[in-house]
């Protein structure tokens, strides 16, 4: 069992290449190595997007992260491009209230959405997205790549 209270959800401001290699095994080992970024990307993110960790406490093992950015047509809107918990921590609470860090995050530096997209398959993900308020905005057929189809979900912060 976790220790809920300990957990930390914590933005990343700056890294060295060590926390960049950790970022990077845990998006293998989580997404796939034809999902996960590299340690060219990660970079880039922490510099001009947005890297947020839930961690067992202040020093302690990385459970979940979240990578996003900005949507330039709309810069009211962030867009979460990678959203996981580690599978040894899921269906435990922890992805629902890294979630509600996030969001309050995002409505911390005053957005007014978030968008991502998830594979309508994945039923636990969908569950928690609709259960936190974020609505189905419509179906992206082919996204990445032939029969790889996503629902675009948003929430109104």
């Amino acid at each position: 069992m976790i220790d809920t209270k300990n957990i930390v959800i914590e933005e990343i401001k700056d890294f060295d290449h060590k926390l960049v290699e950790v970022i990077k095994n845990l998006e293998k080992k989580n997404l796939g190595r034809e999902v996960s970024i590299n340690e060219w990307v990660i970079p880039v993110i922490i510099r001009y997007g947005k890297i947020i960790l839930i961690k067992k406490n202040k020093n302690g093992e990385i459970m979940g992260v979240c990578e996003m950015v900005k949507k330039w047509s709309d810069r009211d809107t962030a867009f979460i491009h990678s959203f996981y918990i580690n599978k040894e921590y899921r269906r435990l609470g922890i992805g629902k209230k890294f979630l509600i860090g996030i969001i309050n995050i995002l409505k911390r530096d005053k957005l007014k959405y978030v968008e991502l997209t998830i594979d309508p398959g994945n039923r636990a993900a969908c569950s928690l997205y609709k259960r936190l308020g974020f609505t189905v905005k419509e179906v992206r057929n082919n996204e990445y790549g032939k029969d790889v189809n996503r629902y675009l979900m948003i929430l109104k912060l």
